[in-house]
């Protein structure tokens, strides 16, 4: 059989390309073409290259026209309003149709190639929307990935014939909310995991330690950044209440934070705590050219082993909130900013709690904390009792991360490569 996918940007390298989806592809027999971008960029062929798969570059095509962008809002509320059948005629009869008459690049490929399957590993980003509709169009059975947790809380940008997600849960809300079928969708678990379960990436705590040049003895606490995806919201308020918390006194034990940099956090932001002797500053380094932010395996697997050897973690809102959970660390949500709480505050309550955070505040999975003398108890509390709030951890493994035994890349390519029929 042969498969054609697209790989347009960093999270899908780290995600399928680093976690050996192409092998298992070609193991279960499959010939591949990849569709990259990065096909230019020295060594990424050389890197990724095995027999078997062959690459492609075509022009990238992400922003919508305002026709695609009044179509999916139109859609997402037919999906919400019981309409199902109404989304995907929306989808059948104009979408699609008219992806599929800008994509003369794509329909050229697959008349070359002829592709029993395609693939979209990120179907948010919506990449890869000329390839699905072009493959619809002309009678060819896709695949797609939802790549995070929070994904299905905004419109999708394509819909493929089949998807592959997390956890039940994000099945039931692609179900209710963007109008596909169960029969349609398929769990497999978190790609992004599946590197904390590989032979040898599970670490001690000496070797985190000798890594980080942190010192073993004294409690270590990660605070995991939530990103600049506002031009003017201030994210480095938070971090200094968490220093200011220190500095009071207020935890005991001498603790050492490792501020764990999200990609699009701003590092010259965060200046004026990094002299000090408790701050170890961590983050990722892959970076593709015109891919964004890459993280290579073994920086994942760092990441991990810091999740995991953390006494204490804190996120404001990253992914990072939940995936502690994985090694049933003790994490906390502040809502605290000494400089702009106020905007803060508004930033939090329409972003996070009214999606995908919902949940998690109001059945009291994680303790949220609100003030710098909240934070400094807070951390006090999991400090001495760990399994505090576990069975909040607990239910955020069950209900969101879906099933965590490293396998999640091997369910997906074999989803994928399993042979169909070509669509009517």
């Amino acid at each position: 059989m042969k498969l054609l996918m697209e790989c347009h940007e960093g999270r899908v390298v780290s995600l399928f390309l680093e976690n050996g989806f192409l092998e298992r592809c070609v193991e279960k027999g499959a010939e591949v073409k990849v569709i990259s971008q990065a096909t230019t960029v020295p060594g990424f062929v050389e890197r990724y290259g095995i027999e078997g798969v062959s690459w492609a570059a075509l022009p990238v095509h992400r922003d919508l026209t305002r026709f695609e962008a009044l179509a999916m809002r139109i859609g997402r509320k037919f999906s919400t309003s019981g309409m199902a059948g109404a989304r995907r005629l929306l989808w059948s009869a104009f979408e699609r149709p008219s992806l599929a008459r800008k994509a003369g690049a794509e329909q050229r490929l697959i008349r070359e190639f002829k592709p029993d399957v395609v693939f979209s590993p990120n179907i948010a980003e919506g990449f890869g929307r000329r390839l699905i509709g072009a493959a619809g169009a002309m009678g060819i059975p896709s695949v797609g990935n939802l790549a995070s947790w929070d994904n299905t809380y905004r419109p999708l940008r394509v819909r493929p014939d089949e998807i592959t997600c997390w956890s039940d849960r994000a099945e039931r809300e692609l179900c209710a909310w963007c109008a596909y079928r169960a029969d349609q969708v398929k769990v497999t678990g978190a790609p992004a995991f599946d590197p904390y379960f590989r032979d040898g990436a599970t670490w001690n705590r000496e070797k985190l330690c000798k890594e980080m040049a942190l010192d073993p003895a004294r409690p270590i606490i990660l605070y995991a950044s939530l990103g600049q995806f506002r031009p003017f919201m201030d994210e480095t308020g938070t971090f200094a209440a968490l220093v200011e918390a220190l500095d009071q006194g207020l935890v005991p034990g001498n603790p050492q934070i490792v501020l764990r940099l999200h990609p699009l956090s701003r590092l010259v932001y965060f200046d004026p705590f990094l002299n000090r002797a408790d701050v170890t500053v961590s983050r990722f380094k892959g970076y593709i050219p015109g891919m964004m932010w890459t993280p290579m395996r073994d920086e994942v697997i760092l990441a991990g082993n810091l999740m995991r050897h953390a006494d204490v973690c804190i996120s404001p809102g990253s992914t990072m909130t939940i995936e502690p959970a994985i090694f049933d660390t003790p994490t906390l949500l502040p809502v605290v900013n000494l400089y702009t709480q106020e905007a803060y505050t508004e930033f939090f309550r329409q972003i996070w709690l009214e999606g995908h955070f919902r949940e998690i505040v109001e059945k009291s999975w994680v303790p949220v904390v609100r003030t710098v003398e909240e934070l400094g108890g807070a951390i006090t509390k999991a400090l001495g009792e760990p399994s505090w709030y576990g069975e909040g951890r607990a239910a955020i493994r069950e209900t969101i991360l879906g099933p965590l035994d490293g396998q999640a890349t091997e369910r997906i390519a074999a989803i994928v490569v399993r042979p169909r029929e070509r669509n009517a």
